[in-house]
């Protein structure tokens, strides 16, 4: 039997998207292997591989819901305008803490324009999550990108911020399909020497990180076990990197992608920026990185233990020391140092309130507030603090203060049933509800 073109091209994508599918999750393989094992169940029998969908708009962040069995599932996926179900595209699937799918699409649309990538940004996975459970949830949104997208199944990317930053890493070091990761603001805890699968990984981390040291640590850890591996630090905190330096990470995965000769370079025609530069001014030496690494630990014993005039006197001296005079470096270490007391007065305080251990949240949202007193978490934390006290009035005013800083979970505050009083109050709509969604939605 003599099969025309058309049929010969949807059997060819056919057979490349379920090696694709068949290779996440089916043990470990390298990257480089190219024929990968198949299984009969990794495709739901209900739906053609070749059938694309051609009913998404372009340019347009679209969320979708009809991906899993599980109603409460979702994902939000950005087309570039040149997208069409004729041709394939790279895939960028990204993973937030706090399980915010629209924000990295949102930051970075431009760079998905101009390097023609699809973006996909998970709605469910976020810090709390076992690992088997957020790999699960990766495995069913690629296997479902692949069926409903025109996707490169050989340029498949993921990429994370925070407690999302692992679960990208581990999505890497579990599917072969994946070819590369950018990891932001979190390194990774797999033990290197048991992974099998060696996806290439760029590192970003803002030089006022936490979580810095500990990325230093993850590259030279990338370095020894003989990994395609790159780590760049810029001027920033925790957060998703600003697109400048976002785009970094993409132009290095693409080259890669190149120089495997599984991607054109038609689209990387921008000076390649030197990803080592920031070394000379942005991380300390060895022994300020250690300095730095036993700081926390101490804190980390130190927290629970300690009343809070010992952590006024430490949080008063790393806000001198880093608007201070004296070197570079040591300035960004004390405001890491900061920004880790910040993490933990954080932990610690939305722990105790869970528990009811008022007390204990007390002593914690002191020290939080402290080190950190314009975080807006800081007061959404207190107003839950306030409210389970029976002190309405200083809840409401915690909450709205929150807003102006600039809380955006409206789902948090929603589903927040301390709050159920305050909503009766005069000016909770205006005052409160409504900033929070304006937030939300600039997000």
């Amino acid at each position: 039997m003599k099969y025309n073109s058309i049929k010969l091209f949807s059997i060819l994508i056919s057979i490349a998207i379920l090696i694709c599918l068949y290779s996440c999750g089916s043990g470990k393989v390298s990257n480089q292997q190219e024929n990968n094992s198949v299984t009969q169940d990794s495709v739901p029998k209900e739906k053609s591989v070749h059938h694309f969908d051609k009913t998404l708009v372009n340019k347009t962040i679209s969320r979708i819901n009809s991906y899993s069995s599980d109603t409460t599932q979702s994902y939000e996926i950005y087309l570039p305008s040149d997208y069409d179900t004729v041709k394939s595209f790279p895939l960028i699937l990204f993973f937030d803490a706090h399980a915010r799918g629209k924000l990295p699409l949102k930051k970075y649309q431009s760079l998905a324009e101009k390097y023609h990538f699809v973006f996909i940004g998970s709605n469910n996975s976020r810090n709390g999550f076992p690992i088997t459970e957020s790999q699960n949830i990766a495995n069913s949104i690629l296997k479902d990108a692949l069926i409903r997208l025109n996707i490169n199944p050989k340029l498949v990317f993921a990429s994370g911020f925070s407690g999302g930053s692992k679960v990208a890493c581990n999505f890497g070091f579990n599917c072969s399909s994946v070819r590369g990761v950018i990891g932001c603001a979190a390194p990774f805890t797999e033990q290197l020497s048991a992974v099998m699968i060696a996806p290439d990984i760029f590192l970003l981390s803002g030089n006022e990180d936490f979580n810095m040291a500990g990325m230093v640590q993850a590259d030279m850890a990338l370095k020894e076990a003989g990994f395609n591996h790159q780590l760049f630090v810029f001027d920033g905190k925790h957060d998703w990197p600003d697109e400048k330096y976002f785009e970094y990470g993409m132009q290095w995965i693409q080259q890669n992608a190149v120089t495997k000769n599984v991607m054109s370079n038609k689209y990387l025609k921008v000076s390649t920026p030197d990803f080592n530069s920031w070394k000379e001014t942005h991380v300390a030496d060895a022994d300020m990185l250690a300095r730095e690494m036993n700081d926390e630990q101490e804190f980390g014993k130190q927290f629970t233990v300690a009343d809070i005039s010992y952590w006024k006197e430490k949080i008063s001296y790393l806000q001198k020391s880093k608007t201070s005079k004296q070197n570079f470096a040591l300035k960004k270490l004390c405001a890491r140092e900061l920004n880790y007391i910040s993490m933990m007065g954080f932990v610690y305080s939305e722990s105790a309130l869970n528990q009811n251990n008022l007390p204990a949240a007390k002593h914690f949202l002191e020290i939080y507030e402290s080190a950190d007193a314009t975080n807006p978490d800081v007061w959404y934390l207190k107003a839950i603090y306030f409210s389970k006290s029976g002190d309405i009035n200083s809840a409401f005013v915690s909450l709205k203060k929150s807003a102006q800083l600039g809380f955006a979970d409206i789902n948090k505050l929603k589903n927040e049933n301390s709050f159920l009083s305050i909503q009766n109050e005069n000016g909770f709509q205006e005052s409160i509800f409504l900033p929070v969604l304006k937030n939300a939605n600039k997000e």
